[in-house]
Formats: C-alpha cells, sequence, structure tokens
C-alpha cells in the first residue's frame, strides 16, 4: 500500500514537473496575441474566414485569400508574435503576384482556440491547416509553397520532410530552440526545454521540396549565421537572399522588390 502511494507521488511531481518546464518555455517563447489589428478587406484582399480542426480537436482560425489565376498557393506560418492580421501586407505581396495565401493562427493566437503546450502542437496545427487546403479547396500537395517565419520554420520544415511540396521558404530561420536558449536565454536550464527542441538543423536535409532561405546580415534575434548552417545542410535545389542590414522583422521593407520577386522567380519562374 505504502509503495502504490509512493509511486503515485512520484507520478504526480513527474507531471507536475512536466508541467512547469512547459510552462516556463512556453512564456519565454509564445506572445500571442488575440485582437486581430486588421481586415483582409482594409488591404484590398478578397478573404474567406476558415476554421480548421487539429487532430487533436482544436479549432484554428485563419483567412484564405485567393489569387487570380493564381499559379500556386502559399500557406504562411508565421512567428512567435501577433497573429494573422500583422502578416497581410507579407500575404498581399504574394497575391498581387498571382498566388493564392492561406494564414492560419496557431493555437492561441487571434481567433483560434487552445494554448500552445509543447512542440507537436505547432506540428499538428501546420498539418491541419495543410490538409484544409487539400480537403476543402482541392489544392494537392505538390501546388502548395510552405512559407515559415521564424517560429513558424519549425512546423514549415517538420511538414516538408514528410510531404512533397511545391517548394518552402524559410524567412530568419534558427538551427534548434536549444541554440536559441543559449543564446536568449543562457540562465535558464536547457533540460525544461525537453519537450521543444525545434531542432530544425537535423531535418533540413530530410525536406522533399525546393528550399529558398532569407535572412538579414544584422538580425539580433535569429542570427544570420543560423540562416547560413541551414543552408549549408540543406540538398539541392536551393537558394539563399541576404538583405544587408536586415533585422529580424524588417526584412520587406529593407529588400525591396527582391524580397518577393526572388523567391517567386526560385520557385515558380526561372528555375522552372
Amino acid at each position: 500500500m505504502r509503495l502504490a502511494f509512493q509511486a503515485q507521488t512520484v507520478h504526480y511531481k513527474v507531471v507536475m514537473m512536466n508541467w512547469l518546464c512547459n510552462m516556463i518555455v512556453s512564456s519565454l517563447l509564445f506572445f500571442p496575441d488575440e485582437v486581430l489589428v486588421a481586415q483582409p478587406q482594409d488591404l484590398g484582399l478578397e478573404s474567406e474566414n476558415v476554421t480548421c480542426v487539429t487532430n487533436d480537436g482544436v479549432k484554428l482560425f485563419g483567412w484564405y485569400l485567393p489569387a487570380k489565376n493564381p499559379k500556386a498557393t502559399l500557406l504562411l506560418l508565421h512567428g512567435n508574435a501577433g497573429n494573422i492580421s500583422t502578416r497581410l501586407d507579407k500575404a498581399k505581396g504574394w497575391v498581387d503576384r498571382g498566388v493564392s495565401v492561406f494564414l492560419i493562427d496557431y493555437r492561441g493566437y487571434g481567433k483560434s482556440e487552445g494554448v500552445i503546450t509543447c512542440e507537436m502542437d505547432l506540428y499538428l496545427d501546420g498539418a491541419a491547416a495543410l490538409k484544409w487546403l487539400k480537403d476543402d479547396k482541392g489544392i494537392p500537395y505538390p501546388e502548395v509553397i510552405m512559407y515559415g517565419e521564424s517560429l513558424g520554420t519549425a512546423p514549415a520544415i517538420e511538414i516538408a520532410t514528410q510531404t512533397r511540396l511545391k517548394g518552402i521558404i524559410l524567412e530568419v530561420p534558427f538551427v534548434s530552440l536549444l541554440k536559441m536558449a543559449q543564446k536568449h536565454h543562457p540562465w535558464v536550464p536547457l533540460f525544461i526545454a525537453r519537450n521543444f527542441q525545434l531542432d530544425n538543423l537535423s531535418k533540413i536535409g530530410k525536406i522533399l521540396c525546393p528550399l529558398f532561405i532569407i535572412h538579414g546580415t544584422d538580425d539580433d534575434i535569429c542570427p544570420y549565421e543560423m540562416g547560413q548552417r541551414l543552408f549549408a545542410a540543406a540538398t539541392q535545389p536551393k537558394d539563399f537572399l541576404t538583405i544587408p542590414g536586415g533585422l529580424h522583422s524588417d526584412l520587406r521593407e529593407k529588400g525591396g522588390a527582391a524580397y518577393f520577386d526572388r523567391p517567386y522567380r526560385f520557385l515558380l519562374g526561372d528555375r522552372q
């Protein structure tokens, strides 16, 4: 009886410690905003409100932004702050070039339900969005371009290792969460991040489609060197856009037309 009680106590402590570690990592990594600060029509974009459901039953909210006679569809997985409403200008650049865009909020962001508690949640959210494109819009995976921004590069890469897509674009990617933690939170014990590995470097060589990376030389969040390491580890075909003086969140402004045109030509133009 005593042994059974002791075993239950140990199990409870392990569960609580795991939960506490996940909450600490979540508080350091995710900065969701529930307020949508803009609507697609503010930028002259047609849109469809979308609700898709993950395999674990969480309802996610997004916008599908159709282009006229689309050449492809881009699924954008955003970074760790804000929500889909703060990425509308980025989406517009692609819609104006004839590419439909699907913006989706992770659980806990914008109007999406739930909360991110582990690495797998991000992968489930990205997979649900991709499945919605196929099931509800009839868009086959080889016509989808996965676009991962900062945090979003992790689910984008994970999906691209399992699914043959038209291509993948990574903006300001990082090699792993552990390396990011060592840079920004060196006081945090690494063991607490065991449920948030986000190890992009170990996966980048396994992606099943063409790769394009965008990175600024002065990025103080995800260092430029991380993008270079990922590029070196990836297989062909691949290309890299360096934006001199680019920080973490100003690449669209500093990159000018090349920010859109270079990945567009690589995935949909001259290389074809």
